[in-house]
């Protein structure tokens, strides 16, 4: 008896079967850099707006603050402060120095 003999046959790489296979990867590849950097614009877009309301805080905070200095530099609150307290203002001691009205 004859011995059946098996023909290994080579398969050919065919360029349609790597174009396809190219095809699939760049779409996956797509699809995952889409679904990335839209995940991260969202999380950058949350960054933004806190960042946002934590000026729009310390801007309010300044305001404040400046408004507090003016009040507390007033010459009035000052002068009625040391009235209180007993103390005069001697108007003879007081010069001053590069009026307006001079030039």
């Amino acid at each position: 008896m004859a011995k059946a003999r098996l023909i290994k046959r080579r398969r050919r790489l065919r360029i349609e079967g790597v174009l396809v296979l190219m095809l699939i990867v760049s779409a996956g590849l797509y699809a995952l850099s889409k679904i990335c950097l839209n995940s991260y614009n969202i999380v950058l877009s949350n960054e933004q707006q806190q960042t946002a309301a934590q000026l729009s805080e310390v801007q309010n905070s300044v305001n404040v603050l400046k408004a507090d200095v003016n009040e507390l530099q007033d010459r009035s609150r000052v002068l009625a402060m040391v009235e209180e307290d007993g103390i005069n203002t001697n108007q003879e001691n007081i010069y001053v120095v590069g009026d307006g009205d001079e030039q």
